[in-house]
């Protein structure tokens, strides 16, 4: 139910902004989802498509941009993603320590947000 709660949210900021901006019929969103917000993408789109339902922002196109991790660790030095050949589910286990030399001093530099990048709309 995660995904629930994160949709419902987005939801709320998307149609207070548009009311607030004396918005009309909202066109698309979009929004970047990091991957380490282990958030699913397909059910995160489903549930906000189900709550625009009945409102301004029904039928509204949402677009969702994955960010990917980036990692900088205190030891090595290095700065890049995490080890790319997991499944998406088990990805997260791949961040347990550095790709480069193990260690468990770093420090997430992206991958961890969840903005509302854009709304389109019309007046």
């Amino acid at each position: 139910m995660h995904e629930f709660s994160v949709s419902s949210e987005i939801v709320k900021n998307v149609l207070d902004a548009t009311q607030k901006n004396k918005g009309g019929k909202v066109l698309s969103i979009q929004l970047e989802i990091g991957e380490l917000t282990f958030l699913n993408v397909e059910q995160v789109t489903f549930w906000i498509i189900e709550l625009f339902k009945g409102s301004v922002a029904e039928g509204a196109e949402v677009k969702i941009k994955t960010i990917n991790a980036r990692i900088h660790c205190k030891v090595c030095g290095y700065k890049g993603g995490i080890r790319s050949g997991q499944k998406n589910s088990l990805r997260h286990l791949a961040l347990c320590s550095c790709p480069k030399c193990n260690s468990f001093q770093f420090k997430t530099e992206r991958g961890q947000e969840c903005v509302l990048r854009r709304i389109k709309a019309v007046k």
